[in-house]
């Protein structure tokens, strides 16, 4: 049976190292099938020129599903085993349905296991860094980074465009594969108030859902989880631009100045200070503010670990994923304006408005959090940045011993009921995984050692310690500014609704009139873009408040729009 140049060739690895695969295929297509303990492994098909997905991506991916213990990245890891004779004929029946039809199993894995004598299929991918061999990486320049504007229609009800690739349960088919991931485990947690669904990466990160019923919460959980694998790590690498902002400011080229992200108050282990001259690597994006590309420190575009100099602890905030470049960078807008509302009223002690509640799933939250001893109090953050922004307080009630006494979190979006029920979800949902932590990790909320973090800042490392040191009762005097009162209607914006590149446009000019530059990397993933139509992005505007955890790493100097009351103190920001 032919595929690509020539007949394709079964190729039995009994015993083989990780080094072994990377010869596979290399003088014409092959359908390689191997042994490891009680798992057979038949395909990709590789070679010729018929393109796939090569063997040695296909079984990284696996390896690193089993778990960090593995040691994948090790040429000499060896691995073998042999397939009970009784089971050869179902083999022969695997090989023979790919060799029937082999460019379709260019991207597919057949797995047996030998000991149950089940099968399954799996769609591999190339390995997410890249591979010189099946998935290079496309070229880093000024040139693969401009956009290029056009009308961008909206799903009626949504801010979504549509999408066919991603209709009924694609994303799920597509994404959640137990042995190969990306997304290796999908779990519901089902003892909480709103329906809510984690989606968790091969590596560690997670995505999460929050929702009114479970099916929503899956997508949003995987659509998360798409963004959390987009943001890690650069996948435009092939030219890599390492230099200094000096050196970029002398070249005529445009890269953006550090100091204006506002860099780190303290001296910190996580970050070199920042000098002009000290060379970092760094990636393009688009200024949508001034309509050209520009150069960003590569630390700043993707907050996984990065090679070289970091001026700045960066985190995932401003990471969107949409159908499109666009929808995507407008969430990141979106999130952004929602971490800078947060942290503007947190640091300024802005009294703000109560809203009422009008939905019937932020009215649920509220009964269940009244049921656990804490009132739901939601006021309206929105600021000069005008995309409506809800800083959500779960006030306790009836304290008890070691649990915090008070819980925060935020929501932001065009529509303020959907961003009232957001930020309720997700505070009402660190209320009960708090009381979870409190039972199974008591040293974590133990007081002494949280009153040492109240009166020393900077031992606040976590994003737990955030929350948990803000919740002693002593600390009540930092939130005293939030005074329920009379409550008052959200208010929607009168903004393009039926155009996302309109409606992004609106507030790019909104927030230029502020100078407050919008900027944008496309951190899509080709792999999930070509096959589901998902783009990602990473928003960066200098000048607005960036969310960090730790209080070494926090940047509020250097922000002229940062009005503060005082000195600042660690935010309790989940």
């Amino acid at each position: 049976m032919s595929a690509g140049s020539g007949p394709v060739e079964v190729l039995e690895l009994v015993d083989y190292t990780i080094g072994d695969l990377d010869l596979v295929g290399a003088d014409g297509p092959v359908l390689p099938v191997r042994f490891d303990g009680a798992l057979v492994l038949v395909g990709p098909v590789f070679g010729g020129d018929g393109g796939g997905v090569c063997v040695r991506c296909a079984e990284d991916a696996r390896l690193a599903a089993l778990g960090g213990s593995v040691p994948r990245g090790d040429r000499r890891m060896r691995l073998g085993g042999l397939a009970s004779p009784a089971l050869r004929p179902l083999l022969a029946l695997l090989v023979d349905r790919v060799l029937a039809a082999p460019d379709a199993h260019r991207d597919r894995v057949l797995a047996l296991r030998t000991d149950l004598a089940t099968t399954g299929e799996h769609r591999v991918r190339p390995r997410p860094g890249g591979c010189p061999t099946c998935g290079p990486l496309p070229e880093d320049s000024p040139g693969t980074a401009t956009v290029v504007r056009a009308p961008v229609p909206v799903a009626p009800g949504t801010l979504r465009g549509p999408n066919p690739l991603t209709a009924g349960d694609a994303l799920h088919r597509e994404l959640f594969d137990l042995r190969h991931g990306p997304v290796g485990g999908m779990h519901r947690i089902g003892d909480l108030a709103v329906a809510a669904v984690s989606a968790e990466l091969v590596g560690g990160q997670a995505g999460f859902g929050r929702t009114a019923d479970y099916a929503e919460a899956e997508r949003v959980a995987l659509y998360e989880a798409v963004e959390r694998h987009a943001g890690l790590r650069p996948r435009r690498v092939t030219t890599v631009l390492e230099a200094s902002y000096a050196e970029l400011a002398e070249s005529a080229g445009h890269a953006l100045d550090p100091t204006r992200l506002g860099l780190p108050d303290h001296a910190s282990p996580h970050v070199v200070p920042y000098r002009p001259d000290t060379r970092t690597r760094w990636v393009h994006g688009w200024s949508y503010t001034r309509g050209r590309p520009v150069a960003v420190p590569e630390h700043v575009a993707y907050w996984g670990p990065a090679e070289g100099p970091r001026f700045v602890d960066e985190t995932s905030n401003g990471c969107g994923t949409g159908n499109s470049l666009t929808e995507a960078v407008l969430h990141g807008l979106f999130e952004v304006a929602e971490r800078d509302a947060f942290l503007v009223a947190w640091y300024g002690r802005s009294p703000l408005p109560r809203l009422r509640v009008r939905d019937e799933v932020t009215a649920h939250v509220a009964d269940r959090l009244e049921q656990l001893g804490y009132d739901l109090e939601l006021y309206d953050a929105t600021n000069d940045l005008g995309v409506p922004s809800v800083l959500s307080l779960a006030r306790c009630t009836r304290p008890r011993p070691r649990l915090p006494r008070a819980f925060f979190a935020a929501g932001a979006g065009l529509d303020p009921d959907a961003a009232m029920r957001s930020a309720a979800a997700e505070v009402v949902m660190d209320v009960e995984a708090g009381a979870k932590r409190c039972r199974t990790e008591p040293g974590d909320f133990d007081p002494d050692r949280l009153r040492r973090l109240l009166a020393d800042p900077r031992l606040v490392r976590t994003m737990d310690d955030h929350v948990n040191v803000n919740g002693l009762p002593e600390a009540a005097d930092r939130y005293d500014f939030l005074v329920p009162g009379p409550e008052v209607d959200p208010v929607a914006p009168d903004v393009p609704r039926d155009d996302l590149d309109a409606l992004l446009e609106h507030y790019v000019r909104r927030w230029a009139a502020l100078d407050l530059e919008v900027i944008a990397v496309d951190q899509s993933d080709p792999v999930v873009r070509d096959r589901l139509g998902l783009h990602s992005a990473k928003v960066i505007v200098p000048g607005a408040v960036p969310m960090t955890f730790g209080e070494l790493n926090r940047r509020t100097h250097g922000l002229p729009r940062l009005r503060l009351a005082g000195p600042p103190l660690p935010h309790p920001f989940p």
